[in-house]
């Protein structure tokens, strides 16, 4: 088996009812790909689901799969996966997956009562790149699901916060959603629903398609969020420390970076992944024939006249002054 190790994965969760299967259907339905080949009307990226629920029927599973996607999607009942599966036989069901379907990206929808922060951990452990932690808000009931320690966690684990049901005229609104999730998580993007397509490329669009040094600005807006992007690149290797230490310092108007880097001395190049100040890199010898001589990175974010120069500035520094 492949196992496609370099395939992003995703995380949805939120509590019972929150909305979740909203998103995904709104994911599968329009699809990322305009934002994943860098150009409209470009193929869309192939998403695999997986869809975990509690009991004996995933009706989940029947509401997604009912829109023709079935074969990208993939089901798995009567247990939750962040502490059912054994670590090794969910490598062996991600490996099989990525075999059988050669997604692009796979999403895992996780049951209404489970920790996504407990499967972004096994995710590192078994060294697969995360791409985003998304949990879904419910405004009206977000109260009652703060009341419980997994609602809490749920909140906690985010990097980006969907807050749903703020057109039902009983929501708390917008602004007392953020207040009362911002004491359990300061770091999340929080994104109104309905998610827009310009917010589906921000909550799944972290990719960068192999080979491609450049990127358009996002068109539209996910709601109250202007988005902007740049890309950087070089021909000559980076130095390592210097380049984590810009990554890990972005400014918090950056919501994502994303790219394929050669640093200075080492003989495979390094996937990096940045999402709402989260650091990820990770060797990826997978990579070596698409990553070039030096590096490419894409950053996200909004208010870009403030921070672009510097953050380009700082870039040009890293470069290795000897190969």
């Amino acid at each position: 088996m492949t196992g496609r190790p370099t395939v992003p994965v995703d995380i949805v969760g939120g509590f019972l009812g929150s909305g979740k299967t909203t998103l995904l259907r709104r994911l599968l339905e329009q699809g990322t790909g305009a934002f994943a080949s860098g150009e409209a009307g470009g193929a869309p990226e192939r998403v695999a689901v997986v869809v975990n629920e509690l009991g004996e029927i995933g009706i989940d599973g029947l509401v997604v799969g009912g829109l023709g996607f079935g074969e990208r999607m993939v089901e798995l009942s009567s247990g939750c996966i962040c502490c059912q599966l054994d670590t090794v036989h969910f490598e062996i069901a991600l490996d099989e997956l990525c075999d059988d379907v050669d997604p692009d990206r796979i999403v895992i929808e996780t049951s209404g009562v489970a920790d996504p922060g407990a499967l972004a951990r096994r995710l590192a452990d078994l060294g697969r790149p995360l791409g985003s932690v998304i949990t879904v808000a419910d405004s009206v009931n977000l109260a009652r699901v703060l009341a419980e320690p997994i609602g809490g966690a749920q909140i906690a684990a985010a990097d980006f916060l969907v807050v749903s049901k703020l057109d039902l005229p009983e929501t708390a609104g917008l602004a007392a959603a953020s207040a009362r999730m911002r004491v359990l998580n300061s770091r999340a993007l929080i994104v109104p629903g309905p998610v827009d397509d310009a917010g589906l490329r921000l909550l799944f669009g972290s990719g960068l398609p192999a080979g491609r040094t450049d990127r358009p600005a996002v068109a539209g807006a996910a709601p109250a969020i202007d988005l902007e992007s740049v890309s950087w690149r070089t021909d000559r290797p980076l130095e390592r420390r210097a380049t984590l230490d810009v990554l890990g310092t972005l400014p918090p108007a950056v919501y994502r970076a994303k790219g394929v880097v050669r640093y200075a001395g080492a003989s495979v190049p390094a996937l990096v992944n940045v999402t709402a100040g989260r650091l990820q890199s990770q060797w990826e010898p997978a990579l070596d024939g698409a990553a070039g001589p030096g590096g490419q990175l894409v950053f996200i974010g909004r208010d870009l006249p403030a921070w672009r120069d510097r953050l380009l500035a700082a870039l040009d520094a890293c470069v290795a002054s000897t190969v």
